[in-house]
């Protein structure tokens, strides 16, 4: 006898089912939407995966003029490209994953009137093929990292904390911005605004002890990639100290803004194929 599975549709039991076994269920859907997100983000590009760390060391190269050999900020002991390169690589895979996956939906409305299958899987395939920019970029940190000098440090075993955080916290924006994209097209303009303005609210660019200012300290707490970004580089160097207030406060508000971004994507996603 061969037992077939089946996949009942019908509504949910409480507002706090989101139902995550789906990830597993349509692994394979969600494996071929990672692979067709890889094959297309190039496609047509004259130098391809090269915009991988192109990206990053331009703007490396920029802010380094600007902030470091003009503007004499402090790295804290650290050569400044790879102080720049080790939160910009990080920053990049944010943002690309951010700004690509806000508008998945939108972007596959065709596949999203015609078929059924869990919609979130769009945005989170997104954010996953994102990772394999964010590990090329590794590569040509290594070569940084050699040409000027700078050791890893004994903390590097603890890489992967700030790249889960983040991982979590773009996927908890992109669902949310998503599902509002849906329904409101302004969010195509909003997000890249937001974007730009986390740059330069986080210390990507500059050490997370430039803000002295208590009440800037205060905003930091609540920026989730202000600890991110401090841990990244102190997981990468040893130094500047980690601050853990930030740090833990970083940890909640992410699983939080993950949270709510799938529970609010979750509670339009029977909609979507109406509005979209």
């Amino acid at each position: 006898m061969v037992y077939k599975k089946e996949t009942v549709i019908g509504p949910r039991h409480s507002p706090w089912d989101i139902n995550l076994r789906d990830i597993w269920d349509y692994r394979e859907l969600l494996y071929f939407l990672t692979l067709r997100q890889i094959k297309t983000k190039y496609k047509q590009t004259a130098i391809g995966v090269v915009w991988v760390v192109l990206q990053p060391l331009l703007t490396m190269a920029i802010f380094a003029l600007i902030f470091y050999r003009v503007g004499n900020f402090d790295t804290g002991g650290i050569e400044v490209y790879p102080f720049l390169f080790s939160t910009l690589m990080l920053w990049t895979f944010f943002s690309s994953a951010l700004n690509s996956g806000s508008l998945s939906l939108v972007s596959n409305a065709n596949m999203i009137s015609k078929i059924y299958f869990p919609r979130f899987l769009l945005p989170l395939s997104l954010a996953i093929a994102g990772l394999l920019d964010y590990f090329i970029s590794w590569g040509v940190f290594v070569f940084i990292m050699i040409g000027t000098g700078e050791t890893f440090s004994s903390w590097m075993v603890f890489i992967w904390v700030p790249l889960l955080l983040s991982f979590l916290l773009v996927n908890g924006l992109t669902f949310l911005f998503s599902a509002m994209a849906a329904r409101y097209r302004d969010v195509q303009y909003i997000v890249p605004f937001f974007t730009t303005l986390l740059l330069f609210a986080s210390p990507i660019l500059y050490p997370l002890n430039a803000a002295q200012d208590p009440r800037l300290r205060a905003i930091m707490t609540l920026n989730p990639l202000a600890g991110i970004m401090d841990a990244q580089r102190f997981f990468v160097f040893g130094k500047p100290a980690l601050d853990m207030t930030v740090f833990t406060s970083s940890i909640i508000v992410t699983i939080l803004v993950f949270m709510f971004g799938l529970l609010y994507f979750k509670r339009y996603e029977r909609q979507l194929a109406d509005v979209i």
